[in-house]
């Protein structure tokens, strides 16, 4: 058995108080388990083994405080964080599949593209006219094309300069 003096000590040691007082009140509040004496210089003894499961006690306290862990419900923490990196790793499997996917149908596509034999845009083409056309028909198509793009008649601006300048250049290429 021991007193309230030893009790403390041993608190000391572990850290959890320095005050007799509070020993006492903890007592009191029914924390620690002690009974009184009818010694007059030992007001309460307290069993080894009550202590000790106080000091656990208030270990775990301190460490869920510090950690925020409850140590008490500690194993169902731990099958949840088990259950969390399954997850992720499904996840990061599913996202290695998808890529996977992705790439396969981005090469499918290269290889249709390569397939396919379609003409490159030329400016015939792209006017509407038959590709062996002359110079001066190729000019008047830009005209019309200029005209209607032209923005006083509600055409866009960005698109007239565009054509625009091509149009320079066919007709500069067409002097040369």
């Amino acid at each position: 058995m021991l007193n309230v003096k030893e009790v403390t000590e041993q608190l000391r040691a572990e850290g959890i108080t320095d005050s007799e007082q509070v020993v006492i009140r903890w007592i009191l509040d029914g924390k620690i388990k002690a009974r009184r004496t009818k010694h007059l210089n030992l007001e309460y003894s307290i069993t080894p083994v009550d202590l000790a499961s106080f000091i656990l006690e208030k270990k775990i306290e301190n460490k869920t405080k510090q950690f925020g862990v409850d140590f008490l419900n500690w194993e169902k923490t731990f099958r949840d964080n088990q259950k969390l990196k399954e997850e992720i790793e499904q996840l990061k499997t599913t996202i290695r599949i998808e890529q996977a996917k992705n790439r396969s149908l981005k090469r499918m596509l290269k290889a249709e593209y390569e397939l396919t034999d379609t003409p490159p845009l030329t400016l015939t083409s792209i006017l509407g006219l038959e590709p062996g056309a002359d110079s001066d028909s190729i000019k008047k198509e830009y005209k019309k094309l200029l005209k209607a793009l032209h923005p006083d008649r509600g055409g866009d601006e960005r698109l007239f300069k565009v054509f625009y300048d091509h149009y320079d250049k066919v007709r500069d290429s067409a002097k040369s």
